[in-house]
Parts: structure tokens; C-alpha cells; sequence
């Protein structure tokens, strides 16, 4: 198991027990790192999907599940689209650990899902200041910290596989989401002579809140139960299952590790394969 003791994390988009930053939270504080968890914590807006944001009473059950392991844990409100909230995030956590090791930035979402044609110029750009400016902002705000330290630091970023196989009616997430891509390379390159690594996490069929949103999403749109749609995408898995956000969590935890301390630039599907197979399109029940 990868040895975090002593590390201090910041892990954005945390707020859903079952989501993949809680489980990435709790996977760094099983490997011994004090661990802040931060969501948005804001009723969403109407055009959000469901789930949408993490609410403060469960980003506050994440953080007791976190202390639970043995390290300390800190549960902030955060705006990812706000440079103010996130140095805010970022102040709290050099004053309440003393420093900052790791950068997971997991906060995404998806507004507005529309054909190109008929999307909202004001979705597009809301898409991508959660999911693209959201990451620069944190990565800008973590870097003095880790810079000043000498120690190195890690980020980890969360694309998605959509970045490389974007599906219909959802251009606004996956071009958000390779946008994430570019980033992390551009600064992997900045940044590697401090000790600093950034690499990048390409999460496929993930069994979360989100996940089950967009499959209802497409039941909808495509006049297909649910469970149609759900063994469809199951089918062009090649390991035969969803993923879980276990699966996410282990791969970050590995990378935060020393014995990564040789990868940036990085992209890494975590997909069980889902990039490997052919596209099979919708059929009728």
C-alpha cells in the first residue's frame, strides 16, 4: 500500500459518500495522509444533473469516514469557479496542516447536455468553468505552497474517458474534459524540476450518482428502459462490470505515492477497457 504519512491532501468534488472523491479520500487516508475534503456545498442550479452538488451534511459524513482512519481531516466549502474561494480553501489548509502535498481535482459536472445545435452558449461555458477553469484555478492556488516547500508535491487531475471517446449530446463535457488533458501536460512540463508531478485520471462506466444520471439520460433520450441501456454499456466493457470508485481511488493513490515519483504527463484510463471496443449503437427492447 502506498505510504501517504505525514502528506496533506486537498480533494475537490468530495461531497458524495458514494462518489469517487470520497473514495479517493479515504483510500489517501487508509495510506496515512490528513486529508481535506471540499465540495461546493450550494443547492445546484435548476439546469445542473442530478445529483449535483455535495451538500455540507455529507461532505461532513466523508470527513468523519475519513477520521475514522486515523488522520485528521478538515471539510471546507469551495467554489472551484472562484479564484477567492479556492486561495481561501488553500489558506485554511496551510494553516490548519502546516502544508500541502497533494492535489486531487475531482469537481466536475455537465449542464445542459444538448445536440451542439441547439446547446446553451450559457451551458457550454458553465460546463467548462467547473470542469476545465475549476482545475486551473486549484492547480494555480496549490503551487506557491508546494513550490515553497521543496518537497515536490502531486496533482492529480480527473478527465474522463469522454475526452477521447466523446459520445453524442455531451460536447460540452468532453471537450471541457480534454481540455483537462492539455492542462495537465502544459504543466507537467512546468513544473517537473521542483519535484512536482501531474498526471491525469480518464474514469470510464463508474457506478456513482452521476453515472446513473446520464443512464437515465439516455433511457429518456432513446426510448430505452433502463436496464437496457445500463447491460448495453456492460457489454462494451471487457472485463464485464461498472466500475467502482474504488477502482479511481486506488490509481490516485498510487500515483500521490513516491513510487510514482517518475510519471507526469500522464493519462490514465481507468475504464476496464471500455476504450478498446467498438461502439455498439442503440437497439430497440
Amino acid at each position: 500500500m502506498p505510504q501517504l504519512a505525514g502528506k496533506t491532501a486537498i480533494i475537490t468534488g468530495a461531497g458524495h459518500k458514494n462518489g469517487i472523491g470520497a473514495a479517493i479520500a479515504l483510500r489517501l487516508a487508509q495510506a496515512g495522509a490528513d486529508v481535506v475534503v471540499s465540495d461546493l456545498c450550494a443547492p445546484p442550479p435548476s439546469d445542473a444533473p442530478n445529483p449535483g452538488a455535495g451538500q455540507w451534511q455529507e461532505l461532513q459524513e466523508v470527513a468523519a469516514l475519513v477520521a475514522a482512519q486515523g488522520v485528521r481531516a478538515l471539510p471546507l466549502r469551495a467554489d472551484v469557479t472562484q479564484a477567492s474561494s479556492v486561495q481561501a480553501m488553500v489558506a485554511e489548509t496551510m494553516q490548519t496542516f502546516g502544508r500541502l502535498d497533494i492535489l486531487v481535482n475531482n469537481a466536475g459536472v455537465v449542464f445542459g447536455p444538448a445536440p451542439v445545435v441547439q446547446m446553451q452558449v450559457d451551458a457550454w461555458r458553465k460546463t467548462f468553468e467547473v470542469n476545465a477553469t475549476g482545475v486551473f484555478l486549484c492547480c494555480q492556488a496549490v503551487l506557491p505552497a508546494m513550490l515553497a516547500s521543496g518537497q515536490g508535491g502531486r496533482i492529480v487531475n480527473m478527465s474522463s474517458i469522454a475526452a477521447i471517446r466523446p459520445k453524442p449530446y455531451l460536447a460540452s463535457y468532453a471537450a471541457s474534459k480534454a481540455a483537462v488533458i492539455a492542462l495537465t501536460q502544459s504543466l507537467a512540463q512546468e513544473v517537473a524540476a521542483a519535484g512536482i508531478t501531474v498526471n491525469a485520471i480518464l474514469p470510464g462506466d463508474i457506478d456513482t450518482g452521476f453515472k446513473q444520471w446520464g443512464l437515465q439520460l439516455e433511457s429518456a433520450l432513446f426510448g430505452q428502459s433502463y436496464e437496457t441501456v445500463r447491460q448495453r454499456m456492460i457489454a462494451q466493457i471487457p472485463v464485464g462490470r461498472i466500475g467502482r470508485p474504488q477502482d479511481v481511488a486506488h490509481v490516485v493513490a498510487f500515483l500521490c505515492s513516491d513510487e510514482a515519483a517518475f510519471l507526469t504527463g500522464q493519462c490514465y484510463p481507468v475504464t476496464g477497457g471500455r476504450e478498446l471496443t467498438a461502439v455498439l449503437l442503440p437497439a430497440g427492447d
